[in-house]
């Protein structure tokens, strides 16, 4: 009944401030209505693959978010996904912000000028979904200084990160798995040290039919049936492929929704 409540007060917020044909709250409680995910920076090619998006809410108003990380090396290979429930003022909140940066306006929009003070820095990206379609804006090195104050749409998004970052530190409803698991593959250096050696997890071996990304990894998407094969696996477990000479390294999670099955290549 709080769900419905809720999808009702979104639908009647939104109606309020758009435009014909504009704003409007999916009917699908489980769509998501905003993600914010990090971007760029001086990273690795496998932290880019292999890291989702820093939170994901849903119509709901549930929201998906990282949970606390093993102080453990190596660390596990799953992450902790969780899932918050943000109250009705949160939710309001979030609202407002989404106005005050102005995504139903916009289509896709970086700003980048922070370039010129700032370097390798990430750039924090936020999606919106409403009825019009996909709204996303980002900012290059977010809340770091530069030579003046940040406008009143950068600042409106730092404040909703600490608002979703303020849901994330409530009473976890349980672990996220999603439907979909996204498998990125590429092939382990010669140099590189693989202590924790196993045998290929995956039923098929026929590598042709995954997406080819950068530097030669591979992407493919499964249901959530595989992720007990690699619950006790560690970020440094490698598995030999009966067609490769090398192992391989696998980079496993759950997608959010609103991610798409791989990343562009």
């Amino acid at each position: 009944m709080r769900s419905k409540t809720l999808l009702i007060i979104l639908t009647l917020t939104f109606a309020a401030c758009a435009e014909p044909g504009g704003l409007g709250a999916p009917e699908d409680p489980n769509a998501p209505i905003l993600q914010v995910r990090s971007e760029g920076g001086f990273m690795p090619v496998e932290w880019a693959l292999g890291t989702g998006p820093r939170y994901t809410l849903l119509a709901d108003d549930r929201l998906i978010y990282s949970g606390p990380v093993i102080m453990i090396f190596p660390g596990p290979l799953l992450p902790n996904y969780q899932v918050a429930q943000a109250t009705d003022e949160q939710m309001r909140r979030v609202l407002r912000l989404v106005e005050e940066i102005g995504l139903p306006q916009i289509d896709h929009e970086v700003d980048d000028s922070a370039m010129n003070f700032v370097a390798d820095a990430g750039t924090e990206m936020v999606t919106y979904w409403d009825d019009a379609g996909e709204h996303t804006y980002g900012v290059y090195a977010l809340g770091l200084e530069t030579d003046g104050p940040q406008s009143a749409a950068n600042s409106a998004l730092q404040e909703l990160i600490e608002v979703l970052g303020e849901v994330s530190a409530g009473t976890s409803l349980g672990e996220y798995e999603g439907e979909r698991v996204r498998v990125v593959a590429g092939v382990v250096g010669a140099t590189r040290e693989t202590p924790d050696v196993r045998e290929w997890p995956l039923g098929e071996t026929d590598l042709s039919e995954w997406q080819t990304l950068q530097n030669g990894w591979r992407c493919k998407v499964y249901g959530t049936e595989i992720l007990d094969q690699f619950r006790d696996a560690t970020e440094q477990t490698a598995w030999t492929h009966p067609d490769e000479e090398l192992p391989f390294k696998l980079l496993v999670r759950p997608l959010h929704p609103g991610e798409p099955d791989c990343p562009a290549s």
